[in-house]
């Protein structure tokens, strides 16, 4: 026996080396925290049966570290917003240099980075290394050059780690993964190009813009090619035809700009059998699908989507039998799909057809050779007949045949054969039905949309982890249940149905919830009195309107500091409003309490709620003057809908950049009063800028202050006392589309307005000539905006506002007239004024009947006076 032998065998009397082991263990020490106990298990001498520990068969020298964290949606915003509570933090040691025989590992997934913090240089010291992945780390800056000493290096993973800009020579890689990188170059020179063996290349989801790269060409190993999410302009088939074994192509939200068979014929040829993913989806590619797509005998996924393809789906796409996943939505196809397009697709998995012209032309007997797990038909002509060939498909986990023109009653096997669906969506037909007693066997349920159709029947029990239910605009009728069964519930949406009762005090224990809308039915009595908690709540909105409810403004509104958007028009509600509006909510951006019974003046504290942009105040019985500190509400003043900092703005630019994670949104239909007609805003309400105070009981002058409320495209404090002037600085407001006033005059700076499209200044003490120019010369029906001021003049009005002016050169041209006409004046006062004098002089009657007239006269005016 060998010394070596010898000493390779005490050494590894314990179950694996003594070096390795204390390496591992010096690891374990700079770990601060580790959540998954993923470490708790590293007890004993033989560290080879660790947790994430491998040792070789044959050496017994430790050669796999696998300690990734697998949570990661949580470690892809983790770290930025929650401090990645799944994953392990700390730093990792240079321990690791003692595990001399280490070939792979993956750290991925833990917080063992952080913002400025580089990859450790010592890694590039791990000779054996042949599999590295380091993703999901936030670590930042420059890939340290070191790494090109790992000469067996095949695999390298740094996706979602900032900027790491690769200046190495590794020259055996076969995989290397940048995604999520911020990367915000493809600089021709970069090294990678020049790396032969690169089979798989992963750029998704950076910052690369201008033209597609030529060196793309060389790289002739490629069989996976991901480019997807980046600003690439310019792409070219043609710079791809070298790679013959290319199975891979992503290039969705590229530019293309191309007809989809000039860009198809430019790709490798040699490829066309062997490509088994194509998604070229949001790069504005054009013209019909070809016939000869049959050709691609090995695709398994053609993802199409959000383009301007246009004709039919031609049926050789049938021909296509290993397809899998089919996405040909959002574009301009029409025509029809029948069995024949689909029989053959026996390994068809995911379907969507969504947003197109198509007609589903299925016979109601088919059977499908397929098992769906996703199907998407939103705008097909489904109906009118409810599809009966999706009665086999069991195990769809997607479904989605909402606004499908589908007239029919619900069928009875509905509920049972989606049972284990996870997203349901049949809103916007005319589907009829009771829906069950209890939805509480639907367990894999996370979102319901079944708003805007006919069923009836009273809220059943709900699935348990169900998140977002929408059964909006139905004809519900009943009390909502004592309990919804449902505790995650995040939005909650049941307005205009025919539901009565209370609302239960179970709304309360929804810790999750987010958004609340029961607007447009029949509750009554108060809010339920929620106990106010400590700790802020999520809730981001609340819709009452139009129902009968009353009470006090709602106290344990004060536990919801995230509330966003806030309507309690059309109720009962009384009293005044209270200070602490302003301190609890700040977030508040939408308030809406038009036609209500609440009292009192306007608080003061309203104009510090910074967000607040839209204020509805209308039909109450408000009394006071209008704040004089209007000119506070930042939101008014200050362009917010480019901000993030308006979190109304964030809230909505949120639905669509987490649309994958979170499925979120405000009510169906939120309500505005503008231009006297009241009108339905969804996501654009964050460009909705208003005011109104109408129909109060507001007194006093109106505060100059609220010509710096710029951004106003509506305001309206019409029907209410106040009096004096309007402010001269009016014409500042020029994103009016709406103005009533009650005051006393009309100041020029009217004229300035371009944009104004309606005008009501009715039934004032207005005088004065009215203003002319801009926007004013087009108002339709301008004269009844003026209509019961007796004192206003000028055009449209018919009244003048001075009499004729005589000009120097009509004065030469009438000089005889005007002559006569003064002479004659003088000679009739002389006449008359010599009459009187003569009749008092020689008639002494007369005189005496003249003088009795003129007391009887003054008599009768005296008494009238008084």
């Amino acid at each position: 026996m060998t010394a070596s032998s010898v000493y390779a065998q005490q050494a590894h009397a314990g179950g694996c080396f003594k070096t390795e082991r204390d390496a591992l263990l010096s690891f374990r020490s700079c770990i601060r925290s580790d959540p998954q106990s993923i470490l708790a298990s590293w007890n004993g001498k033989d560290c080879c049966v660790w947790s994430g520990v491998r040792c070789s068969n044959r050496t017994s020298h430790v050669v796999k570290l696998d300690l990734r964290n697998n949570f990661f949606l949580d470690v892809l915003f983790g770290p930025m917003f929650s401090g990645n509570p799944h994953g392990m933090s700390g730093k990792i040691s240079s321990s690791l240099l003692g595990l001399h025989h280490l070939e792979y590992l993956d750290l991925s997934g833990n917080y063992l980075g952080g913002v400025g913090v580089p990859i450790p240089r010592f890694l590039g010291s791990l000779q054996s290394l042949m599999y590295l992945n380091l993703s999901c780390m936030n670590f930042e800056g420059k890939v340290p050059p070191q790494l090109g000493n790992l000469s067996r290096l095949l695999y390298l993973d740094l996706h979602n780690n900032w900027n790491p800009n690769v200046h190495s020579n590794l020259t055996s890689l076969q995989m290397l993964d940048l995604t999520d990188c911020g990367v915000d170059t493809l600089n021709p020179t970069y090294w990678f190009w020049d790396v032969g063996t690169i089979r798989h290349l992963d750029l998704t989801n950076n910052e690369f813009a201008g033209p597609f790269p030529d060196a793309m060409g060389n790289m002739t190993s490629l069989e996976v090619l991901k480019l997807g999410g980046n600003y690439l302009t310019g792409v070219q088939s043609e710079l791809l035809k070298n790679p013959c074994n290319l199975r891979v192509l992503t290039l969705w939200s590229n530019r293309i700009n191309q007809d989809i068979s000039e860009f198809l014929e430019g790709l490798p040829h040699c490829a066309w059998s062997k490509i088994e993913l194509l998604d070229l989806s949001l790069t504005n590619i054009s013209g019909g699908i070809p016939k000869w797509i049959n050709q691609w005998t090995d695709l398994s996924a053609l993802q199409l989507s959000s383009n301007r393809l246009v004709g039919s789906i031609p049926i050789e796409i049938s021909m296509l039998s290993k397809l899998r996943k089919l996405y040909l939505d959002s574009n301009q196809l029409n025509g029809s799909i029948s069995e024949e397009h689909l029989a053959p697709l026996v390994n068809l998995k995911e379907l969507d057809l969504s947003y197109n012209s198509l007609q589903i032309m299925i016979n109601s007997n088919w059977i499908p050779p397929f098992k769906l797990k996703l199907a998407y038909l939103p705008r097909s002509k489904v109906g009118p007949q409810f599809p009966l060939w999706l009665k086999g498909q069991n195990s769809i986990t997607n479904l989605d045949i909402s606004d499908a023109s589908i007239v029919d009653h619900l069928p009875d096997w509905f509920w049972t054969v989606f049972s284990n669906v996870q997203y349901l969506n049949i809103s916007c037909n005319q589907i009829s039905g009771r829906l069950p007693r209890t939805l509480e066997f639907m367990s894999s349920a996370r979102i319901f949309d079944l708003s805007s159709n006919n069923l009836t029947g009273i809220l059943p029990q709900l699935p348990r982890y169900l998140e977002e239910l929408d059964i909006s605009r139905n004809s519900l009728s009943g009390p909502l249940p004592r309990e919804f069964g449902a505790p995650s519930l995040m939005d909650l949406l049941l307005s205009e149905n025919s539901i009565n009762g209370t609302i239960p005090l179970y709304i309360c224990q929804l810790q999750l919830l987010s958004v609340l809308d029961l607007a447009k039915n029949c509750l009554v009595g108060q809010f339920p009195l929620c106990p106010e908690v400590s700790e802020g709540r999520s809730i981001s909105a609340i819709i009452l309107y139009e129902n009968n409810l009353s009470g006090k403004f709602p106290s344990f509104l004060q536990s919801f500091p995230e509330l966003i958007l806030l309507d309690l028009a059309h109720n009962k509600f009384d009293g005044v409003l209270p200070t602490w509006i302003a301190r609890k909510l700040r977030k508040l951006s939408y308030l809406r309490l038009r036609h209500n019974m609440f009292s009192g003046s306007i608080p003061v504290q309203l104009t510090q709620l910074g967000y607040l942009q839209y204020l509805d105040l209308a039909s109450n019985r408000i009394s006071g003057s209008i704040p004089h500190t209007l000119g506070n509400l930042k939101a008014m003043v200050q362009n917010q809908r480019q901000s993030l900092g308006n979190p109304l703005a964030w809230r909505m630019k949120g639905q669509q950049t987490l649309s994958c994670m979170i499925h979120r949104k405000y009510a169906g239909s939120l309500v505005v009063v503008m231009k006297g007609q009241y009108l339905d805003y969804t996501s654009n309400i964050i460009y909705m800028v208003g005011l109104d105070l109408s129909c109060n009981n507001l007194v006093g002058d109106i505060p100059v202050e609220i010509t710096s409320l710029v951004k106003l495209n509506n305001l309206n404090i019409s029907y209410n006392w106040l009096s004096g002037k309007i402010p001269k600085k009016i014409g500042l407001l020029d994103h009016w589309s709406l103005l009533i006033y009650h005051a006393s005059e009309i100041p020029s700076s009217f004229s300035d307005m371009t944009k104004l499209s309606k005008l009501n200044l009715s039934y004032n003490n207005l005088s004065g000539r009215v203003p002319t120019g801009n926007q004013l010369q087009t108002l339709i029906d301008p004269v009844s905006s003026y209509i019961g001021n007796d004192y206003l003049c000028g055009p449209p009005l018919c009244r003048n506002c001075s009499v004729p002016r005589v000009t120097e050169g009509d004065v030469d041209e009438h000089q005889p007239e005007v002559q006569y006409f003064y002479l004659g004046l003088a000679a009739g006062f002389v006449v008359g004024l010599w009459v009187v004098f003569v009749v008092f002089l020689f008639g002494k009657t007369c005189k005496i009947v003249y003088f009795q007239v003129f007391d009887k006269l003054l008599h009768a005016l005296q008494a009238s006076v008084a």
